[in-house]
């Protein structure tokens, strides 16, 4: 008691001591928590324009919160010295002053300047460039104004543009005195200067002056004059342009204008009108004086608040009467540097990956390029930049902490931000992620190291490859005492010092990103709560050898040079592995399924011969004298639009009345458009005439009314397409007349009879029917209106025949409201509307081909995981990846309807696919995606993951009481959910029962199932007692988890029924009357063999005798025998010596069977052990015990089971009969073990007396085929009182049988009938028993599997009431049995002494 106590009080110091010092280390690191520091600008520089000689001031200013930053200036990426010149001032708060700029040839402070902030043992921050320009404007005008002759009313343009820092600005002057903005003069503030209308005062000399800081320049002197050819006016003259749109860049936010100026007149004597379209379709304007794009002057084109969406092709359309003429020019929209994700601060360990994350949006897009404290980061194997724009690091090691920098940059200008990288040491745990160690043990800091696992064994590479390698290791030997939590696998290339690290929780690990033909070093270390393993498994691993092959050409480059050629460029690699020998340029059409490829042996080619307008893809590939190396990235280009080369079609003229003609047409075929539809030109007259009028519709149309006809008179019509280049071929002239009345319009129409809207992304299709036609009121055309959330914002008129618009150039994911109404000349009808709201936008990318990827293999690597390599053919022979391709992989068990498919996705040529079922099949499929192009599915492959320990528990364990046995239990259960193998695989279940739940598993008492049954019986228990039972499934892998434990309590028995029930070395009267029908049986054989002796001396010595006598006797023939007939010997006679055959095998049966008798105090009825399984100490003969004996096929086993011998009769059968009101009512059940469908298990019935009781089977299932007896059960007997007869299966022909009638005669009172009987299943219904008489109900048979033999075995313990109440009816069996064979004796010796004499 004395050491109990001390060692209790040592523990309890222990623990407190480990407390103590547990909460000292908690303090210790909340002292000490990493945290990052406060270091950033508050102002950077920013440009500025400053003229030679004056001052100027570049600001600067960062801050820290522990102290100030030290400040330098760069210029030029070069330290600037500010020690030996007065001129420039570093200022106290890190601004630089100019004192005065300078500007020569040999010395400027013209350049870029940055900013440096640092901190003694934080790191340094870098700020953006500012620039500083000096002043100044070019010699010469880019554009002067120039001359002109225009008419009275016409529009007269001139331009003025120079180029200058800062931007110059413009003045106009008239006759040497400054024009000033009136009615019909336009100013612009980028040079132009705009009369329209032109008036008699206009007309003089003009000029323009350009001024900036610098100074200032003038152009010439031009003059503007009045054309005095009037006389071509009367004939009409079509549109011209006196200035023309320009390709423009211009700033988002800012105000551009597309000048656009034209002068004609037509026949009528009308200026030509301006309209505008936007890739290809017709801008509507606002009324609205505020409205964002609206024309000004002479109808340009102005744009205010200019967005990113206003960028595209504008094309100015002059129209009259005459003819249309079309100018296009691009604006491109310039957004400069904008940070869409900054980097964040990051906390790491050694060893381990960080990923920066920058993301700058802009136009044109930004170049990103890190800094760490303020020097540029080179791209390398452990530091990548990754899509352009993210930093990420490999294997940290301490010197990789301080400051990161993201810059942003384009055209425009630049941006930048900063992020702070804290290296921590291993034992000190992330701030903003979990613990590898959740649950640490509190003493594990002063653990002793067996506490701690042994290292990893069998360490080993499953899978090499050039740029990963696949591991796999097992569990230590030694666990811990908490098993095995995590692992660390840790790997580095020889001789290096940077090392990466990654956890899992399985056994295996793929390593990804290596570089080929190096030698790596891997060790894997095992965690358990008390800390890491004492030593760490290490390998080494030299990954395959790449092919030497280039790497992809560079800055590849593709120029249109006209409609059909384009001219590609590219630079050489930069890593050629040897030398070139040539390239190969692969292109095709964009939306092609074929590539084209042509071998250069320069850096560039001109393709010719392609088609017009059109967008091909191009990539271009270097040789070496290894082979192809790995391509490009594809480049896209378009050849140049022209004129279309074909007619538009379905060219046809409809008269829709007295004054209009409804021309209707479809675009050109596709591949004759030659660029983007702008339009169609129509050209109409007086059938007769030369003198015609044109009209120019929107490249959207497909009709077009030509109204204001003359009535009854036939007109000539044709027709062709406009792109930005021109008209394209005309349509042979069609005719059509006008009809000679007019309809009425004395009421306005009705609304429209239905409105369809169809949205997109950037336009909406509008479909109408025209009004109800009873109505008969003349519509003349339709009003479409439409606008964001409100109508008619926009209005559009359309022809009467007309229903079908496409409106265009509207925003994406936005709400619009659609209107139409129709009208005629007393007004507009009635409106209906529509709310619709368009798509969002999407950017659709060229459909590339992509072909599947080949060569998937799956690799097991354990019960959970499996791995996938394939290649890609499109990458060549380095199979590298250079793009933002990915690949998805799709697996499946099977069959399919085990589970639904499941995806993962995988940016390298392999995927480690996990979670998978343990034994179970899978299909793998795998596809390659590059943005919105994605490949087919590849060819698939299957395979099986490895079989593991059952995952979970039996379920359902039930006891159930035996009436007949109280000291006995049967167990039920149902198999596990996740056996994790296929059932056939189970290597059977373990009971384990106490009566102490108390104690270890390993105290408990064990009984084992083998196999796949769900039933055991129990015996033996202690009455009165409470049990607890569990049981645990085991395969070929290993145990499962055990069940819940279930409690049975034993019954309250009397001492007699206990003292019967237990008498150890006790014979039931079963076994006695056995016995005794043995012992008969066998003074039977021995009285017949002494008679046959006896016989055979007889005859032998009285053989002379026999033959002098020949002895007869014909008055007497005996019954059964034909006359002159020699009487059958009754053993020489039996065919092919039958007696021998069956002697010989009935010994062997004999000799082999045994009784089963049981040396174990507890015994399990319904469970039996393999040989293999029985302790070593076990002699053969208990092995006999417990194996399969005889040529029947039943099984005996050690679970105090007898067999009664099976006899081989001498004689052949005769046909037996048994007594029906002898046998019981009930069914003998079939003796079988298995899981229903519901989850029951029926009880088995005994025959005698219809309650339940003990199986007397064995519950071991074994394979055995039954060769030497048909398959019986006795319970298949006919209900009837009367007696039948059923000949015996080995009957032969011609079979003789003596005595017979008193045989038979002397067993009618006890026989009735046994036949085969089929196998029963649960999902099938019995096949009634053949009888020739009526069958009376029987209990239906309760069935529980269909594997166990149908072959009924009693026990060699029976209940003690059933043996006490079956013990007379014993006794009068045997009774019956011993008369019998006496009247059988004196049958034979009568038949004997009748044949033969001695």
């Amino acid at each position: 008691m004395a050491a109990a106590e001390d060692e209790k009080l040592t523990r309890r110091a222990a623990l407190r001591v480990g407390i103590v010092y547990f909460c000292l280390a908690l303090v210790v690191e909340a002292t000490t928590v990493p945290h990052f520091s406060q270091f950033f600008f508050t102002v950077e520089p920013r440009d500025v324009v400053v003229k030679k000689g004056a001052k100027t001031l570049l600001n600067c200013s960062a801050y820290h919160g522990d102290m100030s930053p030290a400040i330098r200036w760069i210029k030029d990426g070069q330290n600037l010295n500010l020690a030996n010149t007065n001129r420039r001032t570093l200022l106290e708060n890190g601004s630089l002053f100019f004192e005065e700029v300078l500007h020569s040839k040999s010395n400027t402070d013209r350049g870029l300047y940055q900013c440096e902030a640092s901190v003694s043992g934080l790191g340094t921050i870098i700020s953006r460039k500012a620039r500083i320009d000096i002043a100044h404007i070019a010699k010469h005008f880019d554009a002067e104004p120039i001359a002109q002759i225009v008419y009275l009313h016409d529009t007269a343009v001139f331009s003025c543009r120079i180029n200058g820092i800062s931007r110059p600005r413009v003045r106009w002057f008239k006759d040497r005195k400054e024009v000033k903005k009136s009615n019909n003069i336009f100013i612009y503030d980028d040079g132009y200067l705009e009369i329209h209308p032109v008036q008699f005062t206009d007309f003089g000399t003009y000029m323009c002056e350009a001024s900036n800081a610098d100074r200032s320049r003038t152009s010439r002197v031009v003059s503007l004059r009045q054309n005095p050819k009037t006389d071509e006016i009367t004939k009409g003259v079509a549109p011209y342009f006196i200035e023309r749109p320009k390709n423009t860049k211009a700033v988002v936010g800012s105000t551009v204008v597309l000048h656009c100026g034209a002068n004609g007149h037509d026949s009528q004597g009308k200026r030509p009108g301006i309209q505008w379209l936007k890739d290809g379709s017709r801008i509507q304007f606002k009324s609205s004086k505020n409205a964002r794009i609206q024309t000004v002057g002479s109808l340009s084109l102005r744009i205010m608040m200019l967005t990113k969406a206003d960028a595209g092709v504008y094309t100015c359309r002059a129209v009259n009467l005459e003819d249309s003429v079309d100018s296009d020019a691009s604006l491109t929209v310039l957004v400069p540097p904008k940070f869409e994700k900054r980097p964040a601060n990051v906390f790491a360990h050694t060893n381990s990956d960080v990923m920066f994350e920058c993301d700058v949006s802009g136009h044109p897009p930004p170049i990103i390029s890190w800094f760490k404290n303020g020097d540029v980061v080179i791209p390398s194997d452990y530091f990548q930049i990754t899509d352009g724009k993210n930093l990420k690091i490999l294997g940290l090691v301490n010197s990789d902490e301080g400051i990161y920098q993201c810059f942003g940059s384009n055209e425009l200008g630049n941006v930048q931000a900063s992020a702070q990288l804290v290296i921590l040491q291993p034992d000190i745990p992330l701030p903003t992620t979990p613990s590898l160690y959740p649950l640490v043990h509190p003493g594990a800091m002063f653990t002793d190291s067996k506490n701690l696992p042994s290292m990893p064994n069998n360490l080993r590479a499953v899978l090499v490859s050039t740029r990963f390698v696949t591991l796999s290791w097992q569990t230590p030997d030694h666990t811990g005492p908490s098993g095995i939590i995590a692992y660390s696998v840790f790997w580095r290339e020889r001789d290096s010092e940077r090392e990466r690290v990654t956890n899992t929780t399985t056994t295996e690990a793929n390593i990804q990103h290596l570089k080929s033909d190096t030698e790596y070093v891997f060790h894997v270390r095992a965690y358990n709560r008390f800390g890491p393993s004492t030593k760490d498994a290490t390998l080494t691993v030299t990954t395959d050898q790449e092919v030497h092959v280039p790497s992809p050409p560079v800055n590849l480059r593709a120029v249109p040079v006209s409609p059909t050629a384009i001219k590609v460029t590219w630079d050489a690699p930069q890593h050629k592995k040897g030398y070139i020998t040539h390239y190969v340029l692969i292109y095709y059409e964009v939306g092609s399924t074929n590539e084209d490829e042509i071998t250069v042996q320069g850096t560039g080619f001109t393709l010719q011969n392609l088609k017009i307008f059109r967008e091909y893809s191009f990539r271009v590939v270097a040789h070496n004298q290894n082979g192809p190396g790995m391509s490009t990235e594809e480049f896209v280009a378009q050849t140049f639009s022209s004129t279309p080369s074909a007619t538009p079609q379905n060219f046809t003229l409809e008269v829709s009345s007295a004054t209009r003609i409804i021309v209707r047409w479809e675009p050109p075929p596709l591949d004759k458009q030659n660029g983007i539809i702008t339009g169609y030109k129509i050209r109409y007259k007086k059938s007769g005439t030369k003198q015609g009028k044109t009209v120019t519709t929107d490249g959207n149309r497909n009709n077009y009314a030509l109204t204001d006809l003359r009535k009854g008179t036939e007109y000539q019509v044709r027709i062709s397409a406009l792109t930005v280049n021109g008209s394209g071929i005309t349509t042979p002239w069609q005719s059509a007349s006008t009809y000679r009345d007019n309809l009425y319009e004395h009421n306005v129409p009705p609304a429209p009879a239905r409105l369809q809207v169809k949205p997109k992304a950037n336009s909406i299709v509008v479909n109408w029917a025209p009004p109800p036609t009873d109505a008969k009121i003349l519509v003349r055309g339709y009003v479409l209106g439409y606008g964001r959330g409100i109508p008619d914002v926009y209005q559009t008129t359309l022809d009467a025949n007309t229903h079908d618009y496409t409106i265009q150039n509207l925003q994406p994911a936005s709400e619009y409201v659609i209107s139409i109404r129709a009208f005629n000349n007393a007004g507009q009808g009635r409106v209906k509307l529509e709310t619709v709201t368009t798509s969002e936008e999407t950017t659709e990318e060229p459909a590339t081909p992509m072909m599947p990827p080949i060569g998937l293999k799956a690799i097991v690597l354990s019960p959970s995981t499996i791995v996938l390599t394939w290649a890609d053919n499109s990458l060549g022979k380095s199979q590298k990846i250079n793009d933002n391709r990915y690949y998805t992989v799709r697996y499946t068990p099977l069959p399919t309807n085990r589970g639904r498919a499941r995806f993962v996705n995988s940016t390298d040529l392999n995927a480690h696919v996990d979670g998978l079922k343990p034994n179970t099949q899978y299909e793998f499929v795998v596809m390659v995606i590059k943005g919105r192009r994605e490949s087919t599915w590849s060819m698939s492959v299957i395979n099986t993951t490895q079989e593991s320990a059952p995952g979970s528990e039996p379920r359902d364990l039930t006891p159930v009481p035996m009436e007949k046995n109280p000291l006995a239990v049967t167990l039920n259960w149902q198999p596990p959910q996740r056996p994790n193998g296929l059932i056939t695989d189970i290597k059977g279940y373990l009971i384990f029962y106490t009566t102490d739940s108390k104690q270890e598993d390993r105290d408990w008492v064990v009984e084992g199932v083998v196999g796949d049954h769900l039933s055991t019986v129990i015996s033996d228990l202690t009455p009165d007692t409470t049990y607890f039972f569990k049981v645990q499934a085991r395969n070929r892998k290993g145990y499962g988890p055990m069940s819940k434990t279930v409690i049975y309590k034993t019954p309250k028995v009397t001492k007699s029924a206990s003292t019967e029930s237990s008498a150890p070395g006790g014979l039931s009267m079963n076994v006695i009357i056995i016995i005794a029908a043995v012992g008969v049986g066998v003074t039977f054989l021995i009285v017949i063999v002494a008679v046959i002796a006896i016989i055979l001396v007889c005859r032998r010595r009285d053989a002379q005798r026999q033959a002098a006598l020949s002895y007869k006797s014909p008055n007497k023939p005996v019954k059964g025998i034909q006359k002159d007939v020699k009487p059958p010997d009754l053993w020489i006679h039996q065919p092919n010596n039958l007696e021998l055959d069956k002697m010989s095998k009935s010994h062997r049966s004999e000799s082999n069977m045994s009784v089963a008798t049981s040396t174990m105090r507890r015994s399990s009825q319904g469970s039996s052990d393999r040989l293999d399984d029985l302790p070593p100490g076990m002699d053969a003969l208990d092995k006999r015990r417990n194996s399969f004996v005889g040529e029947s096929g039943y099984p005996s086993s050690g679970e105090e089971r007898y067999q009664a011998p099976q006899h081989r009769s001498i004689i052949r059968p005769k046909p037996i009969t048994i007594p029906v009101d002898a046998q019981p009512v009930h069914r003998e059940p079939v003796a079988t073990v298995t899981a229903l469908p519901n989850g029951h298990i029926m009880q088995m019935i005994d025959p005698r007396d219809g309650l339940p009781m003990r199986p007397v089977y064995p519950r071991t299932q074994y394979n055995t085929q039954y060769t030497s007896t048909p398959r019986v059960n006795a319970g298949d007997i006919p209900q009837s009182s009367s007696t039948k007869r059923l000949h015996s299966s080995d009957d032969d022909e011609g079979n003789c049988s003596y005595g017979h009638d008193v045989m038979e005669d002397s067993y009618t009172s006890r026989i009735g009938y046994v036949k085969p009987q089929q196998n029963l299943s649960p999902y099938k219904k019995p096949t009634p028993p053949v009888s020739s008489g009526p069958i009376k109900p029987r209990t239906a048979v309760p069935v529980v599997t269909s594997k166990a033999p149908d072959v009924t075995l009693k026990s060699g313990k029976e209940d003690p009431g059933l043996e006490v109440k079956n013990k007379s009816l014993s006794t009068e069996e045997l009774t019956a049995e011993m008369a019998n064979l006496e009247g059988l004796m004196k049958d034979l010796n009568a038949i004997t002494q009748q044949e033969f004499e001695c």
